[in-house]
């Protein structure tokens, strides 16, 4: 008896559980095809039909999936494709989705303030979701092209709890600035992923971005006071532009908390060059100057940023964390192909005066393979940094600081220790006052003040790959054993080989793994498509 009582409620639930379910999926094509009913891709709606397009509200319930089928979607010039009106809910996204084959959105450019896919008002629980399939493409603006203008691939405004992931976005603007004589200007406001005003808990995710001034962008601006808080921007690959991932603003009021920013790759940056005065490169750029109280508090770790870091233009850091930031930094695998003035550092924490916070910085490995006379990390901060497990080569300092005296400059650095610093740095090892051009300390100096007793400046003959090679280098077990803070990203390195539980951890990004080399980038060369 029990036993059919059972299976009647389970019957009932299922049958019950059905009838709510308000999850549809509905098919769009460029053109209508077959029955025009939306079922699937050989029954579409058109996506612009007046009476089931996919920007209309009856089309947008929570959960809804609105299909991309196979074909190239044209806008006019200054057109937007796709707007969300609608909001999801949670659990229950609106979800555009292009898993029917390969599609391509395109546009002489897209429009000036929203780009290819936008919304309106307030919406929250939506999803773009590229699937591997999806372009978005300008196919007619940029310096040698027939339109010069402002334009976005994705612009979200005021949409939390959203979702841009494996998409494909390229030639929003394509400029031409690799040559100290050339002065375009227009590309200077083009993104191609913008998240705009309140925008937490905001995900961007293995994306492929290129040809835009900004690759990736979080900021609140656009809301006062709004949020930004609890953004992920994770697994994207991105090329040619001037700042590859950016977030900050400069409203007061504003909020940027737990931004988490990890497992990206960013190269080359030669074609935002100039002018110079406009344009300066920066790998991840970070600063929020609108909120001194409030600040950006950003975790980055597991990227790797590399190429030619401008040979000429104005570069600033491969990381950069200023204007009231605090960043915890680990991980990275950041090198420098190109030779660079003094002006730059793969990490640059806090700018001249507008300072940064806090700063943690561990196992990173930092490599400049060309001249550089750069150093391996700029601080200039209010609150205190910590710097241990760090590899940093070929640059010819450590340590660099506007801060005008050696003890002011002591003074923010809680702890800087089991590092291995460049070879060969001689009396530079350690600047400050240097926007001054002030003191140098050498690496005695800095020893004898407390500093890196368990560092080295002895080579680590690093693999081609920037791997730890054998227990003979200097790298392998000089760094602190970290579990004891509790981050459980650092105890495994870029590569997920775990780092030791007890005992020294190798000191850059990647654990000496005995009897086998851990993955790890080997193409330095090669520009993203």
């Amino acid at each position: 008896m029990n036993e059919r009582r059972n299976f009647l409620l389970t019957v009932m639930f299922v049958i019950l559980a059905a009838g709510f379910s308000t999850a549809t999926d509905i098919y769009f094509a460029p053109t209508a095809t077959g029955s025009n009913n939306g079922t699937s891709c050989a029954n579409a709606y058109a996506y612009n039909d007046s009476a089931h397009g996919w920007n209309l509200s009856a089309q947008q319930s929570a959960g809804n999936n609105l299909h991309i089928c196979s074909g190239t979607y044209t806008a006019s010039a200054n057109g937007t494709l796709m707007t969300f009106v609608n909001s999801g809910s949670s659990g229950s996204p609106i979800t555009l989705i292009a898993d029917q084959g390969a599609a391509t959105f395109q546009a002489p450019y897209f429009n000036t303030v929203n780009g290819a896919i936008t919304n309106t008002g307030v919406r929250s629980y939506l999803v773009i979701n590229g699937d591997g399939n999806l372009t978005i493409q300008n196919t007619a603006n940029g310096t040698n092209l027939a339109n010069h203008q402002t334009s976005f691939g994705v612009f979200l405004s005021n949409c939390t709890h959203c979702t841009v992931e494996n998409t494909i976005i390229k030639n929003i603007y394509v400029n031409a600035g690799s040559n100290s004589s050339a002065t375009d200007t227009n590309g200077v406001s083009t993104q191609a992923i913008s998240f705009n005003g309140a925008s937490s808990y905001a995900t961007i995710t293995g994306n492929t971005v290129s040809q835009a001034k900004t690759a990736i962008g979080v900021s609140p601006d656009g809301g006062s006071p709004a949020d930004a808080s609890n953004v992920t921007i994770s697994n994207n690959t991105v090329s040619d532009m001037d700042w590859g991932i950016f977030a900050g603003g400069g409203d007061s009021g504003d909020t940027l908390t737990n931004v988490s920013i990890y497992g990206n790759t960013i190269t080359n940056w030669e074609n935002w060059q100039y002018p110079a005065n406009l344009y300066h490169q920066d790998g991840v750029m970070l600063y929020n100057v609108g909120n001194p109280s409030a600040g950006l508090t950003a975790t980055l770790y597991n990227n790797y940023i590399y190429g030619d870091f401008s040979n000429g233009g104005s570069p600033t850091g491969l990381i950069y964390c200023a204007d009231f930031t605090s960043c915890t930094i680990f991980n990275n695998l950041l090198v420098n192909t190109g030779n660079v003035s003094a002006y730059h550092s793969p990490l640059w924490l806090g700018q001249s005066a507008n300072f940064g916070k806090n700063m943690n910085v561990y196992n990173n490995t930092m490599v400049t393979t060309a001249s550089s006379e750069g150093a391996c990390v700029t601080l200039q901060i209010t609150g205190t940094a910590t710097i241990n497990n760090n590899i940093c080569v070929g640059y010819t300092t450590a340590l660099s600081s506007y801060i005008t005296t050696l003890a002011a400059f002591q003074a923010v650095i809680s702890a800087s220790n089991n590092n291995v610093w460049p070879s060969g740095m001689g009396g530079s090892a350690f600047s400050y006052n240097d926007g001054g051009e002030g003191g140098f300390a050498t690496f005695a100096t800095w020893q004898g003040n407390g500093f890196d007793a368990n560092s080295s400046t002895t080579n680590p003959n690093l693999t081609a790959s920037f791997q730890v090679p054998n227990t003979s280098s200097s790298a392998y077990q000089i760094g602190a054993n970290l579990t004891n803070l509790g981050i459980a990203a650092l105890d495994v390195d870029k590569a997920d080989d775990p780092r030791p539980p007890t005992g020294g951890w190798s000191a850059g990004a990647y654990q000496f793994v005995s009897g086998g080399a851990p993955l790890a980038p080997t193409n330095l060369t090669a520009s993203v498509q």
